[in-house]
Formats: structure tokens, C-alpha cells, sequence
């Protein structure tokens, strides 16, 4: 009995050592705002009852005169502001003002996550409205790019908010009560570090149970079919739900490709956001 104990003992540390071990880093560095004329910092806070949390953000400008189309990324695990903001300077180049956000638990933002909880939502909204605001940003073409579990609080965020004419989905989670069953143990673990996955949790986190009767945007989403944390039949699964409720659905799935696709998918995204936000006249400007 006492080493059936000690095994037992064992295999918890060993479980939480594993769980530790994916928690997104969040060392502070030097700003890499410096390191462009063109970037600037986009951070601020989003309060959820008592708690305050600081999000970090960066904002990369086009040097295209007048009110220019505006594209928001949420970076969730997969990516990281650094990252984005050198692809920013391609898509900028395009006519673009990019803004590169870390949902709460991620990058330098305060969590934790919660599984891409509340706080998640009210900041990518919060992000949403400055981008919007922005005296150099036409607020009638607008997208979202959601990386990991930034995918999902992008996905949620086209769940209760029709002013993004175009998302780009990658690497998500989009049905949480059909991955908890089959979710390999590493997802499993990181899903049980930030929240109990009851049914009410699960289904809070669906994109596909909050999908309005009807879309009128397009999605391009994009996974790697060798993903061994979010099974690509999660977004096989959603491109079915969006075309469904009337959204055009642009899909890439990439055979070799993991959980985190890289820079493969940037030409594949400068396409889709020419023809969904740059060949559309603004209503701004007719």
C-alpha cells in the first residue's frame, strides 16, 4: 500500500511538472518597438470585476496615406508578438495597419488564461474598438487573425461582434465538448492547469455553439493535419458550421505540418486579405 502511495505521489508531481511546463513564457524583454520606425506600442487594460489585467500589444503603421484597412492578431501560444510584428512589415507594405495582441496568460500579458475565458474575449474586443477608433483606420474593412488559443478568442469574437469582414483561424480549438473525450493527455493536462472542463466551461469556450443564425464575413482557416494538440477534424468540423450559416470559407490544411504552422501560411494569408480587404472599396471612401 505505501509504495502504490508513493507511486501515486509520483505521478501527480510528475503530471503537474508536465502541466508547468507549457505555461506560456512571460519574460519580460526589451521593447521591440525600437527596433522599427513604423511600430508603435498598443498596450492597455481590461478589468473583469475586481481583477485588472495589462495586455501587451504593438501597433505596425502603413505608410499608405488616409484611412487604411485594419487587421488584428491574437497571439495565443502559438506565435508571439516578435514574430508578429516582423510579418506585420509585409502585410503593412500591403496598405494595412497591423496591430499584434497577446491574450491575457500570454506573451508579457497578465493571466492566466482560463482556456481563453472571459478576460480573453473583453480584451479582444477591447483591441477590436482602439483599431477601430484609430483616426487612420477605415473601420468598415476590419479582420482578425487568431493564432492557437488566440484562434478561439478570435472565433468568439465573430460569435458577438459582425464588424470583422474577414478572419484567418489557425490551429484552434473550436468545439470543446467533442475535443475533451478525445484530446490527447498533453491537451488534456493544459486544459485541466487553467479550468475544470465541466460541460458549462466547454461549451462557454465553443465557437461553434455561439455561431449567430447568420455570417456575412469570410474565414480562411488554416491547420496542420499532423497537429498532435488540436485535432485538425476541430477545424474541418467548424469550416462545416461556418459555410452552414452562410460565411465564405476558404480551408488549408497542411499534411506534414504540426501544431505550429510557421511561416508557411503568410502567403496564403496576404492572398486572402487582398481579396477580402484590399480589393473591397471602403464605404468610407465612396
Amino acid at each position: 500500500m505505501r509504495r502504490l502511495t508513493t507511486f501515486s505521489g509520483r505521478l501527480s508531481i510528475v503530471a503537474i511538472v508536465l502541466a508547468t511546463s507549457m505555461v506560456a513564457c512571460r519574460i519580460p524583454g526589451k521593447s521591440i518597438a525600437s527596433n522599427y520606425k513604423n511600430v508603435d506600442q498598443f498596450n492597455f487594460d481590461v478589468a473583469q470585476g475586481p481583477k485588472n489585467y495589462h495586455i501587451e500589444g504593438y501597433l505596425t503603421r502603413s505608410a499608405a496615406l488616409g484611412k487604411r484597412p485594419g487587421l488584428l492578431v491574437l497571439n495565443g501560444g502559438e506565435g508571439n508578438v516578435d514574430r508578429c510584428v516582423q510579418m506585420s512589415q509585409g502585410i503593412a507594405a500591403m496598405g494595412i495597419q497591423v496591430a499584434c495582441v497577446s491574450i491575457p496568460g500570454y506573451g508579457n500579458s497578465s493571466g492566466p488564461s482560463r482556456f481563453v475565458g472571459q478576460p480573453s474575449v473583453l480584451a479582444s474586443r477591447k483591441a477590436l474598438d482602439m483599431l477601430a477608433g484609430r483616426s487612420d483606420v477605415d473601420a468598415s474593412r476590419l479582420a482578425v487573425w487568431g493564432l492557437g488559443h488566440g484562434a478561439v478568442a478570435a472565433g468568439l469574437l465573430m460569435d458577438y461582434d459582425s464588424r470583422p469582414r474577414a478572419l484567418i483561424l489557425e490551429s484552434g480549438c473550436y468545439d470543446p465538448l467533442t475535443l475533451w473525450p478525445e484530446a490527447p493527455l498533453r491537451t488534456k493536462l493544459s486544459i485541466l492547469r487553467e479550468v475544470w472542463p465541466s460541460k458549462r466551461i466547454l461549451k462557454e469556450r465553443s465557437v461553434i455553439a455561439h455561431l449567430p443564425a447568420r455570417l456575412e464575413c469570410s474565414v480562411l482557416i488554416m491547420h496542420g493535419e499532423q497537429d498532435n494538440r488540436m485535432p485538425v477534424r476541430q477545424a474541418v468540423k467548424l469550416a462545416d458550421a461556418l459555410r452552414a450559416h452562410g460565411a465564405k470559407v476558404e480551408t488549408y490544411y497542411f499534411p506534414q505540418a504540426s501544431h505550429d504552422l510557421g511561416k508557411r501560411v503568410e502567403p496564403d494569408v496576404r492572398a486572402f486579405l487582398r481579396d477580402n480587404l484590399l480589393s473591397t472599396t471602403s464605404a468610407a471612401a465612396s
